[in-house]
Formats: C-alpha cells, sequence, structure tokens
C-alpha cells in the first residue's frame, strides 16, 4: 500500500471507550464539523492504532463516531488486542465454545463495553464482523502502523490474513499455533519469562511470570531492565536471556518510521523511542491523557509533533466540539 499523493496523516493512540477526550483530542488537531462529515481544513486525515473499546464509560459511541470517520474516508484503523478479544469473546467454535473463554477475568475486561451496549445488545454481532475487517498493520512504504510489535516474520505471515476467514479467525485462538503466535506478538506485544521466578504485577494487578520486552535496535547483550518496555521494572543485573527472540526482532534505524500503541507509558514525558519508533499510548482509560502524532511525511519522528489532551477527571464534562457519538 502506498501513501497515495503525500497524504499527511494523524495518529491516534488508544481511546479505550473515551469518547469525551478522543473528540477534544480531534479538536485541538484542528478538526471540525462540516456538512460533509468531521474534516481537517489541510486535508489531513486520521490512523487510529487500535483499541478503541474497553475501560472506559461509552465504547459504543467511540465505535460509531469512528466507524463514521472510516465511511467518510477520513480515517483508517488497525486492530487492537482488544477488538481481537472482543470477537474471540463474542466467536464460538464448532463445539460451541467461545475463542475467548467466559472466566471472571474476561467479563471483567470488557465490562465497560457491554454496559455501554446495554439496549442495543442487537449491535454486537455486527460490531464483531467490522472489527473482523480491521487489518493488523498498515505499511504505505514510508509510513508504518501495528498496534503492538513490528516483528518483520509475523508481519509478513499476517499480510494476507484476516479474521474473517473463520478457520484463520479460530486457528489464531489455538495456543501454539503459528497464527497464535503472530496475532499475540503483533497485538499484544513481544514478552519472554523473567527470570529467576520473578512475577511482576501488570496493569490490572496480575501478577505475571513473563515481561514485555522492546522490539527495535541491538537487543543482543543488554540487561533485563535494558530490554524491558514499559521501562523502569526493578530486574536482576546481567544481560538477558532472549531465547532466540533477537534474531525475529530487530527494527533497525534505516527502517520506516513506525507508531504502535498498547503499552501505556503512563507518567512518562511523551516522544519517540527511537527516530523511528514511536508509541502512542499514555495510559488513557488508566488515568492518562489521550496522544496524537502530526506525520507530515518525515523519517525522523519529530518530538514536537506529539499532541497531548491531558487525562479528564469524573467531574468534568466538557462541552464536545464535534457531534457524532450514537
Amino acid at each position: 500500500m502506498k501513501n497515495e499523493s503525500n497524504q499527511h496523516w494523524d495518529l491516534v493512540g488508544d481511546i479505550h471507550g473515551e469518547l469525551k477526550a478522543l473528540t477534544l483530542l480531534l479538536a485541538k488537531l484542528g478538526y471540525r464539523e462540516e456538512d460533509e462529515g468531521i474534516v481537517h481544513p489541510e486535508g489531513r486525515k486520521l490512523i487510529f492504532v487500535g483499541d478503541l473499546i474497553d475501560r472506559g464509560l461509552d465504547s459504543r459511541g467511540v465505535l460509531h463516531f469512528v466507524r463514521r470517520l472510516m465511511d467518510s474516508g477520513q480515517a483508517l484503523v488497525v486492530m487492537g488486542n482488544h477488538e481481537y478479544n472482543f470477537i474471540a469473546y463474542h466467536t464460538r467454535d464448532a463445539e460451541g465454545k467461545r475463542l475467548r473463554l467466559n472466566t471472571p477475568g474476561h467479563r471483567a475486561q470488557i465490562a465497560a463495553t457491554m454496559k455501554s451496549f446495554e439496549g442495543h445488545e442487537e449491535e454486537i454481532a455486527d460490531w464483531s464482523e467490522w472489527m473482523k475487517g480491521l487489518p493488523f498493520f498498515l505499511d504505505f512504504g514510508d509510513l508504518r502502523v501495528v498496534h503492538a510489535s513490528w516483528v518483520p516474520g509475523d508481519i509478513a505471515y499476517l499480510a494476507d490474513k484476516s479474521l474473517r476467514d473463520r478457520d484463520f479467525l479460530i486457528e489464531s485462538a489455538r495456543r501454539g499455533s503459528r497464527a497464535w503466535e503472530a496475532i499475540g506478538r503483533v497485538l499484544k506485544g513481544v514478552e519472554i519469562e523473567m527470570p529467576d521466578g520473578i512475577r511482576l504485577a501488570d496493569s490490572n494487578g496480575i501478577l505475571r511470570k513473563s515481561m514485555r520486552v522492546r522490539w527495535w535496535g541491538e537487543l543482543a547483550g543488554l540487561s533485563w531492565s535494558e530490554i524491558a518496555f514499559p521501562p523502569g521494572a526493578q530486574l536482576p543485573e546481567g544481560a538477558a536471556d532472549l531465547h532466540g527472540l533477537d534474531a525475529l526482532l530487530a527494527y533497525g534505524p534505516e527502517e520506516a518510521p513506525v507508531f504502535f500503541g498498547h503499552y501505556k507509558l503512563k507518567r512518562h514525558p511523551v516522544g519517540p523511542q527511537a527516530p523511528n519508533v514511536a508509541t502512542l499510548d499514555y495510559g488513557l482509560g488508566h488515568g492518562g491523557g489521550a496522544t496524537a502524532y502530526r506525520w507530515n511525511g518525515e523519517r525522523v519522528i519529530e518530538r514536537e509533533n506529539f499532541v497531548e489532551m491531558p487525562a479528564l477527571s469524573a467531574q468534568e464534562d466538557p462541552s464536545i466540539p464535534l457531534r457524532g457519538s450514537a
């Protein structure tokens, strides 16, 4: 896919059901409601990095809002792990079992989304079908977008795949399959098991024995703390055992700029992780703010092109400058 006519894009991080924050962010970026829909006066368009749903109060409203942007040709969306989980939860295999099990933890993760659909439950099947059509990544040659990790082998494997293929969808939920591995890394991040039986709590307070690691730059010989992403965890000294993953990753400085979400860098200053690598998830839905990047064709990601909308308190009810909630 080529970036036709040198299109300039505004890339938007994880939204997680926060319609107010999204509309305020788009207003700050310069988008306005016109007769033909929500547009930018300079012809800019939007790319969402996925995770439109869960956590916030209005996942249904966000879905309707973003779909309206897509249908009018003003936006593209890549699939996030929360969209994948929504699809899997609402899909049953030949034996009638959900692809994503109906456990207390899984129900809790989608509770806010399901609440937003109260009185509109008949829409859920349609939204699941819509999400199945979202691409796993975008590659324009001079710009790349993925939800969690750009792993070259997985990207190549997924290039001709779609969750609208029921057999592939079922295979992607089968632990240990090639489809499961690729979906896991591209949508959920690269993980390795921590040393010495260490367990760390994730953002939901669940103790994990594996840790997420970065997938760009030279990784061989780095310590556990140096490869951890998000950074900041207290980990043992010494070179990390990457279990051969460094050969799979290696997103180098010569590659096109790539933007992603997923990792919740709450309390971290916005900015690129490498000259050509940047996350746009700064914790919206977890007390952080909404983040976007104004991309104008540059190969080196510029800190001044990041745009932030601070987190809203529960008491704030600002006037929404853009119409579009359902």
